[in-house]
């Protein structure tokens, strides 16, 4: 009817690139279209396998699908979804943090640091987001996210390789965020190849983290 409002539906498909494509989406991936939908110059019909009932989807009918491409790239979605839906890149925000201070620390800076740093050492699709620091209002709060989250992932983005997280961190010397301790060499046994080469342990620091240690991050 002429000047009646037309309702619009939202489908929301979370983390779409972790799913089968052709099994999320059947016949509907044919439809998505915007020229296909119900109504449209080249609108189509397809007939569904189990019912038989012909169906088709209306113009009013948005989906919508997010991903991370931490877990998986992009570049591995199928070529059909991609003619099908636009993209729109959504980058860590420090400005939508409450309040950039902390009990000293300024979290916006000190987020903007660390993806800096993150970008450098590894790629930009690994950086923190800022909902990792979404609800801090003390440094407790603080020291619990870095020690619970940040710092597990840090582990986790540079596999065995301690020094790229301590980059990451600005954490130098014996360590303020992870303590690094000299390991004590093993007497020669008596093998040739035997090379009396440094070595160390690395560990998260147990104790609170230093105002210091967070502020020199962004400094």
């Amino acid at each position: 009817m002429d000047g009646e409002q037309v309702q619009n539906y939202v489908l929301i498909i979370d983390e779409i690139n972790r799913a089968n494509i052709s099994k999320v989406f059947g016949e509907l991936i044919t439809l998505l279209e915007p020229d296909k939908r119900e109504g449209e110059t080249n609108s189509v019909t397809l007939k569904l396998p189990y019912s038989g009932k012909d169906f088709s989807v209306p113009s009013n009918v948005f989906v919508i699908g997010t991903m991370n491409t931490a877990d998986r790239s992009i570049a591995l979605l199928d070529t059909a979804l991609r003619r099908r839906f636009e993209f729109e890149e959504l980058r860590p925000d420090p400005s939508t943090l409450s309040g950039p201070e902390v009990d000293g620390v300024n979290v916006q800076r000190l987020l903007t640091s660390l993806n800096q740093r993150i970008e450098a050492l590894f790629d930009r699709e690994h950086l923190l987001g800022h909902a990792f620091f979404i609800g801090i209002k003390t440094k407790q709060d603080l020291d619990n996210v870095f020690r619970r989250k940040v710092i597990p992932l840090l582990q986790e983005y540079f596999y065995e390789n301690w020094s790229n997280v301590r980059r990451v961190l600005k954490d130098y010397g014996p360590g303020d965020f992870i303590i690094k301790q000299s390991l004590q060499p093993l007497d020669q046994d008596g093998d040739t190849e035997y090379t009396d080469e440094a070595r160390f342990s690395y560990r998260v620091n147990e104790n609170e983290f230093l105002l210091s240690a967070y502020q020199r991050i962004y400094s």
